[in-house]
């Protein structure tokens, strides 16, 4: 994670297609049947375990790019190696790695999803303080004689 952080590299530019895709763009049809029956089986917390899983594998490549550029060029294909075997992946990602309980996994949910309902509240707030304040005045002067204006309130609703 060093290395990614000292290149600032987001992770999430790497992994957004893989997640999306559920792997199917970048590995090969070996990991694909491999992945999504461990998906049908376990849920959404394997898309995490192979993402980590395929990082291990590739540990010493990635430390070996010397460059941002270097680093998301060399992930565009990481999935796609002949080292990236289902069997090397799944010894990683359900022997390796620490365990990923169902119960933390949920807590950083709810962690998450009580900070995204606050941010939409906010902006509930903000849209309603503007939808009040848009209703105003708008001078219009008379057609008839330019020297009187008539006030014009309006309601966009």
């Amino acid at each position: 994670m060093a290395h990614f952080q000292q290149f600032k590299i987001d992770l999430s530019l790497i992994t957004f297609n893989w997640f999306l895709t559920l792997y199917v763009d970048n590995t090969n049809i070996d990991v694909i049947l491999t992945f999504w029956d461990s998906f049908l089986f376990e849920g959404d917390k394997v898309l995490f375990r192979f993402a980590l899983a395929i990082f291990r594998i590739h540990h010493d490549m990635l430390l070996a790019q010397r460059d941002g550029i270097e680093i998301y060029n060399f992930c565009r294909s990481i999935g796609d190696s002949e080292v990236c075997t289902p069997e090397n992946i799944k010894k990683i990602a359900f022997g390796e790695l620490n365990p990923f309980p169902m119960k933390r996994v949920s807590e950083r949910r709810e962690v998450h999803y009580r900070k995204v309902m606050g941010e939409l509240r906010a902006l509930d707030e903000m849209r309603a303080h503007y939808s009040s304040h848009k209703k105003s005045s708008v001078l219009q002067y008379d057609s008839d004689s330019n020297l009187q204006p008539s006030v014009l309130v309006y309601d966009s609703d």
